[in-house]
């Protein structure tokens, strides 16, 4: 059975919530984050109780984050930390929205493998 089908099938990745970066990036980060629009994210076409499909979700959530979040040099530290912190923060709130424990678990996997 399928526990999704009583909820909406699109999540947005947005910087809405993480307006607090702009300060580790200056006042230009400011500008960008308030500006950013939300990146909708869609699984209507995924049945979250295959492990295959959760996967596929996840990865369309990191395409969108990486979206969301504009990426810099490494070289420059400060802002590629924040860069990270974003992506990290949108990944998260994302994750927690659609509330699949699968998601949980692969989210969780995935940021033990990552190196901050």
């Amino acid at each position: 059975m399928n526990t999704q089908s009583n909820r909406f099938h699109v999540i947005t990745v947005t910087l809405t919530s993480l307006l607090g970066f702009g300060a580790a990036v200056g006042a230009a980060g400011s500008a960008q984050a308030a500006d950013a629009a939300g990146i909708k994210v869609s699984y209507q076409d995924l049945n979250l109780s295959r492990t295959a499909d959760v996967r596929t979700l996840y990865r369309r959530i990191e395409h969108a984050a990486a979206s969301a979040c504009t990426p810099v040099d490494r070289a420059e530290l400060a802002r590629h930390l924040a860069y990270v912190r974003c992506y990290d923060a949108a990944i998260e709130a994302a994750v927690a929205e659609v509330r699949s424990p699968e998601l949980v678990a692969i989210d969780r996997a995935a940021r033990a493998g990552r190196v901050s």
